[in-house]
Formats: C-alpha cells, structure tokens, sequence
C-alpha cells in the first residue's frame, strides 16, 4: 500500500486542476440489523485540507453518516494512464458555508454561461454540506507494490 499526502504538491494538483473529476462516496447505513453500503458519484472540492461535497438533505449519504460519519471515498481518471486515490476519513454535516461551497463547486463543474441556473436549482432544496476529514489516503495503483 502506497500512502499518500493529499496536501503534497502533485496530490493537490491532481485534486484540483484538469478535466473535473468524480468523487464516489462509499457509506454504509443500517436496516433491520444488517449494515448495508452504499455509493453515490458526486461533485467535490478539495479546500482547506478537507474534501468538501454538497448534496440535499434527503439523500440517504446524509441519513447513513448521521449513522456513521465513517467514510471512504475514491478520485479517478478513466482515462489511461489512470489515476487516483481512494481516502478513508470522518464526515461532518454542515450548513456553514453552504452557499459559498455550493457555488464554488458548481464553478468548477459546470460551464460558466450555466452557473447562475445550475446554482439556483441546486439551491431549491435544502441542502447540507459534507465535510469530510481524511484519515488515511493510498494510491489506486498500490495494489501493484503488494
């Protein structure tokens, strides 16, 4: 397994420039006593040392890490040569900021003639920020060092 330092200079690159890339959150949530995964491919952004998504409050990510705020996620190109890294950390539910994150993430993915809208229709439902804390991070091609 090769860790690596999201804060180093070509992890943040990789994290903040280029083709936008998807971030898949992997939760886990239960039901009748059995603990069930769930994934879901969302936007993100990479800020302040913290990995940053917005959703709407009804989504069941939001209902697994009130649960469990344990998390794990992966970033990846799907073109070669394939890239990424798959992070294991602790999410926090937050409405601070929730507008300015919101937007800042909507920048980065959405053609700029199509911000305004796409914001506004985000913003129709009441959202809730995940702040997500790392704790471990590896290299997607580690599994070649083992």
């Amino acid at each position: 397994m090769v860790k690596v330092n999201l804060n180093d200079d070509k992890t943040e690159q990789f994290l903040t420039s280029g083709r936008p890339k998807l971030l898949r959150l992997a939760v886990a949530t239960q039901s009748g006593g059995r603990c069930i995964p769930h994934i879901s491919a969302i936007w993100y952004l990479w800020k302040e040392g913290h990995i940053w998504l917005t959703t709407s409050e009804d989504r069941l990510k939001v209902k697994a890490i009130r649960e469990n705020p344990r998390v794990a996620i992966i970033i990846d190109t799907d073109i070669i040569p394939y890239e990424g890294v798959i992070v294991e950390g602790i999410a926090e539910l937050t409405k601070e900021r929730v507008e300015d994150i919101t937007l800042e993430i909507t920048r980065k993915y959405v053609p700029q003639e199509f911000v305004e809208s796409e914001f506004k229709d985000l913003m129709r439902y009441p959202r809730v920020l995940i702040k997500i804390r790392p704790l471990k991070s590896i290299d997607i091609m580690s599994y070649k060092t083992l």
